[in-house]
């Protein structure tokens, strides 16, 4: 499979993982979850298991409660566990770049959601008329745009690889 298409999938595993938020809270964005899928698409399903289980433990405080905006669990534990598969380094490499892609990711969110404060601004005058679709419109907008993000962060590390995401 060449590096491009895993690039997709594993993009798509990240966009996945978004899902949770929309269905109510299933855990499927949890690396737990995600890890062995990313096994699965990258040819070792074990490792994924594994470096999933370990990253699991590393990020399980990554809660939101309150104002708290935790570490991106999706992006940090699906790039986590590829990255530990395509090195062949195993959890330590998953543990050391981890975090630091989790808190870029939360960066990159963090200024998204700034678009998502202003789109809100469709929401409250359709909810002015009672218009119900723009209101459903505008809640799958930013969404998507959250799915997004992740899709394009996973798809650019990966294809990048590992060097590129540690000197970063």
């Amino acid at each position: 499979m060449s590096l491009t298409l895993q690039a997709v999938l594993l993009g798509l595993v990240a966009a996945f993982g978004t899902f949770d938020y929309q269905l109510g809270t299933l855990y499927i964005f949890r690396p737990i979850t995600l890890g062995p899928i990313v096994g699965l698409i990258l040819g070792d399903v074990k490792t994924g298991l594994i470096v999933g289980a370990n990253l699991e433990l590393f990020f399980m405080g990554a809660i939101s409660i309150g104002a708290y905006t935790p570490p991106d669990v999706i992006v940090g534990g699906v790039l986590g566990t590829a990255f530990a598969i395509s090195t062949g380094e195993g959890v330590e490499v998953a543990l050391a770049l981890a975090m630091p892609i989790a808190l870029l990711s939360l960066a990159v969110g963090n200024l998204l959601d700034i678009v998502g404060i202003f789109s809100l601004r469709w929401a409250d005058r359709a909810a002015e008329v009672g218009d119900i679709k723009k209101i459903k419109w505008t809640h799958r907008f930013i969404g998507s745009l959250n799915m997004f993000r992740r899709f394009i962060l996973v798809f650019l590390s990966y294809r990048l690889g590992v060097e590129a995401m540690e000197g970063l």
